[in-house]
């Protein structure tokens, strides 16, 4: 094998590892924290390999007074957050795919445009809108929120999986019979399930991460979600790092699990939402 060709693929195995480290290394520093015992997370130099490991901060965290109930209260906002983003987003790609309405390319690009901000700038007006409907400190008013900042990418990526199936085939079902939202169920749908496993993916991700909207909408500890309640193991004077992380441990194993039950979607789904936008 020539150099001509052993050079790029060294150089693409150098920048593929460089690009690993990047990306595990805070994962294992995390793990290893939280492997730790007290007496070595502030050792000098530091100790990278528990030399005895301990489950201690893991059985810390799992016995906190208040850990099941922020679990159940990320699961539950991120599920419904997911299910009624994707019902939404669904109908609304179907209506800017398959519909000739007079300011479609208008408000495909406001929703495109409104991606632009980051989520802090509009948390003022997002909390004024929940503050007048008052579903302040309620789960539907977190789930509003979430809904606000996730829905309009939703549709974008529901509307590019949709624009490659063919409406060859709607019609062919209509004329047989079925009515446009029976094709739409018995054709569409099923066809769409790749785009759908892709999308609410990333709205799960996005809502059982999410940190700022939890912390200004919930001001009631027993509402809080996982990202704030971990902040329980944060003290005035000390804070309790490996359980701190054995919590953070914890709180990453539902994704990691929807994304390795998922992954064969996941990825034809975006391989095939990135051929049409």
């Amino acid at each position: 094998m020539t150099m001509k060709r052993i050079g790029p693929r060294v150089l693409f195995a150098a920048g593929l590892a460089l690009l690993l480290f990047f990306t595990l290394f805070p994962f294992l520093q995390m793990l290893s924290t939280s492997l730790k015992p007290a007496d070595q997370l502030f050792a000098v130099p530091p100790v990278w390999i528990p030399e005895h490991f301990t489950l201690s901060n893991f059985t810390a965290a799992l016995h906190h007074q208040q850990f099941a109930r922020y679990f159940m209260n990320s699961l539950f906002v991120s599920v419904v957050t997911c299910v009624l983003v994707i019902v939404v987003s669904v109908l609304a790609a179907y209506g800017f795919t398959r519909l000739e309405f007079p300011g479609r390319k208008f408000l495909l690009n406001v929703i495109l445009v409104s991606q632009m901000f980051c989520i802090s700038a509009i948390v003022i007006p997002l909390y004024k809108i929940v503050s007048a409907l008052g579903l302040l400190n309620s789960y539907p008013g977190l789930v509003l929120a979430y809904m606000a900042f996730t829905v309009p990418v939703a549709i974008w990526l529901l509307r590019s999986f949709m624009l490659n199936i063919p409406i060859d085939m709607e019609e062919s079902a209509m004329m047989e019979g079925a009515s446009k939202l029976q094709a739409f169920v018995r054709v569409v749908l099923p066809l769409l399930r790749p785009g759908i496993g892709a999308t609410a993916a990333y709205v799960f991700l996005m809502t059982w991460q999410e940190f700022l909207f939890s912390l200004v909408f919930m001001t009631d500890p027993a509402k809080r979600t996982l990202p704030i309640g971990i902040m329980d193991f944060k003290g005035q004077y000390e804070t309790n790092w490996g359980t701190m992380m054995a919590a953070s441990i914890l709180i990453s194993i539902p994704v990691f699990l929807l994304f390795l039950v998922i992954q064969r979607q996941l990825i034809s789904g975006l391989t095939e939402g990135a051929t049409k936008g």
